[in-house]
């Protein structure tokens, strides 16, 4: 199954992507975060190792809804969704 993430904000500066497919052998997308993390060394952004989700602070979207869960095991995905992962917005 192929899925595409969009990079945006400290993502993107990190990966020097806008955005990336990734060809996952479930549908959960737990194993897209794991790959990522691996990919790119970004536990630190994305994932509370203590309560085992996505940080609290990260919005995930797919096919531009957002999706309230943070429990990836419970977040399904599917062949050719688009994903994301934001980061709060701040500035003055």
């Amino acid at each position: 199954m192929i899925v595409e993430v969009l990079y945006f904000a400290e993502f993107k500066d990190i990966t020097s992507k806008e955005k990336e497919k990734f060809n996952l052998s479930n549908n959960h997308l737990k194993e897209l975060i794991n790959l990522l993390i691996k990919k790119y060394n970004i536990q630190h952004l994305l994932w509370d190792e203590t309560a085992q989700k996505v940080q609290d602070h990260i919005s995930i979207i797919i096919n531009n809804e957002p999706v309230h869960e943070t429990d990836p095991l419970l977040i399904k995905v599917n062949n050719n969704d688009i994903i994301a992962f934001l980061l709060p917005i701040s500035g003055g």
